[in-house]
């Protein structure tokens, strides 16, 4: 049976060796591919900045009001929590926005690493800013990923970006606590 991951280190293979991140260690796996039924609509671009990787898929008709973000950087000293990173991400909305919720943080276990995922809505005067999100704990990096609309968009789309977040994994090959998909 194929595999229907998509391994993150393979859409920055230059990325990966160039800051000799060893991609047969620790590795973000994602379904978020061409079987996905909004992945053809979205544009890929990555960067890397003070340490963090970068990788965005912005709407080719929407720019970044319809985007997908995964951030993969090292463990920083303020990332002392997940629960304080959740918070760390709330606290702009819940100063910018005239309202803002935030869903309490589902705590999982990925392939035997801590994460949590949330969901946050904005309310700006006329503009609506919906997001999903996760955070993965990993040994070696802290991964984040983020969907993002800056419009109403419908539940059932919400849900389907959920269901993809949650086939979110993360392996390490060189750690049986942890172990990567065979294909």
């Amino acid at each position: 049976m194929k595999s229907k991951f998509l391994a993150l280190a393979l859409l920055l293979p230059s990325i990966a060796i160039a800051d000799g991140i060893n991609s047969a260690e620790e590795s973000l796996i994602t379904q978020f591919g061409p079987e996905f039924s909004d992945y053809d609509q979205y544009q890929p671009f990555a960067m890397k900045e003070h340490k963090t990787h970068f990788t965005v898929w912005k709407s080719k008709t929407r720019g970044f009001s319809d985007h997908y973000a995964i951030n993969i950087g090292e463990i920083a000293k303020k990332t002392k929590s997940l629960d304080a990173f959740k918070e760390s991400q709330d606290a702009p909305a819940q100063r910018t926005c005239k309202t803002h919720s935030s869903t309490p943080a589902e705590k999982t276990v990925v392939n035997g690493y801590e994460a949590i995922s949330w969901t946050s809505t904005c309310e700006l005067d006329k503009l609506t800013i919906t997001s999903i999100e996760m955070a993965i704990m990993g040994n070696q990096n802290f991964y984040h990923l983020r969907k993002l609309w800056k419009f109403p968009v419908p539940d059932e789309k919400i849900a389907e970006w959920q269901a993809l977040l949650r086939q979110t994994s993360l392996c390490d090959s060189a750690n049986e606590a942890h172990t990567c998909p065979v294909e």
